[in-house]
């Protein structure tokens, strides 16, 4: 990564210029405005009021590990929106300004790596977004199949529930039969009377159903 070298003076007037000076100057030189493409003295006119000026344009864009000529580098069409299919923008250069307020210089880091790491991470943003659907369709059945008892429903549930209900009460019923019919609730009648309100509970409960 090219690091550009950047004397204790020249930092320390980087560091007295206001955040809006700078993202001024990168936006003017390196996108441009209304198509019309910039060069550091024309920066320096309407940014700072003087053509004079171009040398701290020039120091802005040194901290943040440019060289070389980059008047519109990143204007509307230009070879990273081709490669990328990222329309770089005001914001873009504020967020890299305020993320790295003291420059890049020291760092290696350049404005590409940094708009690289946004490209990415807004095609995640979108990925994600994209899956989020699917989920929640997940969840939706999931949540449906819970409601209606789990690859079934409450119709079928309580169908079952009587079928068993009414074998259980029929199985009351043939013992209490038996039972009388024998004469073993004469003799053991607690035992009887039992069985006979069990047989009695379970068939009104159907009846309910």
């Amino acid at each position: 990564m090219p690091r550009n070298m950047i004397t204790t003076d020249e930092l320390a007037q980087f560091k007295s210029l206001a955040v809006k000076k700078k993202v001024d100057s990168m936006e003017m030189y390196l996108i441009g405005r209304n198509g019309y493409k910039y060069n550091m003295q024309e920066v320096g006119v309407n940014v700072f009021g003087d053509e004079n000026y171009s040398y701290t344009v020039s120091l802005i864009h040194r901290c943040y590990n440019f060289s070389g000529q980059n008047g519109g580098k990143y204007r509307n069409g230009c070879k990273f929106e081709q490669t990328y299919g990222y329309r770089v923008s005001r914001k873009d250069i504020e967020a890299f300004v305020k993320k790295y307020p003291n420059g890049t210089f020291s760092n290696g880091v350049t404005f590409d790596d940094f708009l690289r790491s946004r490209v990415n991470s807004i095609s995640t943003q979108r990925q994600l977004a994209q899956r989020q659907p699917i989920h929640g369709q997940v969840r939706q059945q999931q949540y449906n199949y819970e409601n209606r008892g789990y690859f079934g429903n409450n119709q079928m549930n309580d169908a079952q529930l009587k079928a068993l209900m009414i074998g259980f009460g029929s199985i009351l019923a043939l013992i209490f039969l038996i039972m009388v019919v024998t004469g073993f609730f004469f003799r053991h009648w607690i035992i009887g009377i039992i069985v006979a309100l069990m047989m009695v509970g379970v068939f009104g409960a159907i009846k309910e159903m």
